[in-house]
């Protein structure tokens, strides 16, 4: 994978985009995990806190009712009377009680207790049984003896009075002369406050907490075995604790009553949490996996659409550099890829425009070249036939003359009156035939010429003058100074090249012999220079020249001679079977 981005532009990326996307999701996963795990804990803690101040707002709202009822009886004429112990009807007061506990929701127990003979009327089933001379020295008697209201007093479990009471009222009744005549008792049990908690916290299975100003858990909502003195400490809350709310180490929110000098706990709930928080986490993890899936779409559509492009660009260059100038972009994108296939397609378009004024110019001077050369005669050929023909003059043989003219006109015509740069190898035959008629004026009979082509072979084209000059040398070079028989051979042949298409073209091999002086190694080197040099050796320099332009590195001319036993020209030229407008740009064409 590690070659694949390194090598590869659309893996790179691929590999970017992706990891951009995946850290983006994870931390956009984290961050919003994080914050609504902080949201919603703070959130529990302010519901808590609001829950336990509705406690302590309701325990002190019903403590204020109790303190009324209490306020209430210290001034009724039958509790005085009671205290006072006059003679009354005590089924009435008993009556009274009775319906003031049960004007409230909660059940309390209402008690009247006289202090001069400890006479106890109470709405209490069992009553006070266990009351002595000693009990105005017990905690909430001896609260309300020192003070001249109601007095509260919160008890944990194994308080004096019955186990069930959790918060007692008392006040001391007094005569005109502020004796204590007796007392007015009110006690809350623990099942009031469970009515007061049930209602007030209801929203999370939590524990809920009373606690007195000594620390000791005056109440707990999970059960009796975890209230006692001193056991508030295990819920982190202290009697030092100076702040009215707040949240303590153990977790809990506490609201504390000034008035009444309770704290109400309520504990924050970290199980409710973890249920909300799995659900989330599985949501999250889909999100994450839903997130990580539209990245990778995301990615490998955003890499393809710079990717793509750059490959399909990279294939038009390979295209371009083979040579084919035609390919063409075409992007239909505004952006700055789109320009860069724009400007690409806009230098492919000069290039082949200007390659192809370049092929023009090539063409042009191709065609003008190879006219030049095909117009071209050794200036020896028309130097002896004059020679010749004054020679003839001087010595009166007019005939001769008449027959040497007629056979150099034949030739300069033929020459002259052929447009094209292409003839019938027949056509060229006519050429050569005149031209030894005019040679033999010169030597005679010893003269000699052989024709060895096929007949099928005369209709093939072939550049012209192509084989004249190559016969010139044989007889100027070839036959100098030699009074034996000159005799030369001509053979042709045709040859299929390898890989032609079959359009007709194809090569055609002349072997050009003579029986002359031939040439030595050093002659034969500097003959096959092909260097003009003034007006000698233009014609095999014509030749040469003239074959490769008109077929490629193959055609040409090969020399093979020995001094003393003649020479002999093999030319392999490019013919072709029928002659069309386009030919000569066919032909410079597969050059």
């Amino acid at each position: 994978m590690h070659k694949k981005i390194k090598e590869s532009y659309f893996y790179r990326i691929f590999a970017s985009m992706f990891a951009v996307c995946l850290v983006f999701v994870l931390l956009m996963g984290t961050v919003t995990g994080g914050v609504f795990y902080g949201l919603y804990q703070n959130n529990l803690k302010e519901a808590c806190q609001v829950t336990a101040e509705r406690i302590r707002v309701t325990v002190e709202s019903t403590l204020q009712n109790y303190r009324e009822t209490i306020q209430e009886l210290d001034s009724d004429e039958g509790v005085v009377s009671f205290m006072k112990g006059e003679t009354q009807d005590v089924n009435a007061l008993i009556q009274e009680l009775y319906m003031l506990r049960n004007s409230y929701a909660q059940r309390i127990a209402i008690s009247a207790i006289r202090l001069s003979d400890q006479k106890c009327i109470s709405t209490s089933k069992d009553g006070i049984t266990n009351l002595n001379k000693e009990f105005p020295n017990w905690g909430i008697f001896r609260k309300a003896s020192l003070s001249k209201e109601a007095a509260l007093y919160a008890m944990a479990k194994d308080a004096l009075l019955s186990s069930e009471d959790r918060l007692c009222m008392a006040k001391a009744c007094r005569n005109e002369d502020g004796e204590i005549l007796g007392y007015l008792l009110v006690e809350i049990p623990r099942s009031t406050l469970d009515a007061i908690v049930i209602e007030c916290a209801d929203q999370y299975n939590t524990n809920t907490l009373i606690v007195n100003k000594s620390a000791s858990v005056i109440y707990h909502s999970g059960g009796t075995v975890f209230e006692g003195l001193g056991k508030a400490e295990d819920y982190g809350f202290c009697r030092e604790t100076q702040e009215t709310e707040g949240i303590t180490v153990n977790n809990y929110a506490f609201s504390r009553s000034e008035q009444t000098g309770l704290t109400m706990m309520q504990e924050i709930p970290s199980g409710t949490l973890s249920v909300i928080m799995k659900p989330l986490l599985w949501a999250m993890a889909v999100g994450v996996l839903v997130s990580i899936l539209l990245a990778l779409i995301f990615s490998r559509r955003l890499a393809k659409s710079v990717s793509d492009p750059i490959e399909e660009m990279i294939e038009v260059m390979g295209k371009v550099e083979e040579g084919d100038l035609s390919v063409r972009l075409n992007f239909e994108r505004v952006d700055e890829i789109g320009q860069l296939g724009k400007a690409f397609d806009s230098m492919t378009e000069r290039v082949e425009e200007l390659m192809e004024r370049i092929e023009e110019e090539k063409h042009s001077l191709w065609i003008a070249e190879t006219r030049s050369l095909s117009l071209q005669m050794n200036p020896h050929f028309l130097y002896n036939t004059l020679d010749l023909i004054k020679w003839n003059a001087k010595l009166g043989k007019n005939q001769e003359i008449v027959n040497i003219t007629v056979h150099l006109g034949r030739v300069l015509r033929r020459i002259m009156n052929t447009k094209s740069d292409l003839v019938e190898i027949s056509y060229e035959m006519e050429i050569i035939h005149s031209f030894v008629e005019i040679q033999k004026k010169h030597y005679g009979e010893r003269l000699s010429l052989e024709v060895e082509i096929e007949e099928e072979l005369m209709g093939l084209y072939i550049p012209k003058l192509v084989l004249q000059p190559i016969v010139e040398n044989a007889i100027v070079h070839g036959f100098a100074g030699a009074t034996e028989t000159c005799r030369i051979r001509i053979a042709g042949k045709r040859r299929q090249k390898e890989g032609d298409p079959a359009c007709g073209s194809g090569f055609v091999v002349f072997r050009i012999e003579d029986d002359g002086i031939g040439m030595s190694e050093q002659e034969l080197e500097h003959v096959l220079e092909f260097k003009q040099e003034g007006m000698h050796h233009i014609g095999l320099n014509n030749v040469q020249r003239r074959a490769r332009l008109f077929g490629d590195e193959s055609c040409g001319i090969r020399v093979e001679s020995h001094s003393g036993r003649g020479t002999a020209v093999t030319l392999v030229l490019r013919a072709v079977e029928k002659l069309s407008g386009s030919l000569e740009n066919a032909l410079y064409r597969e050059v």
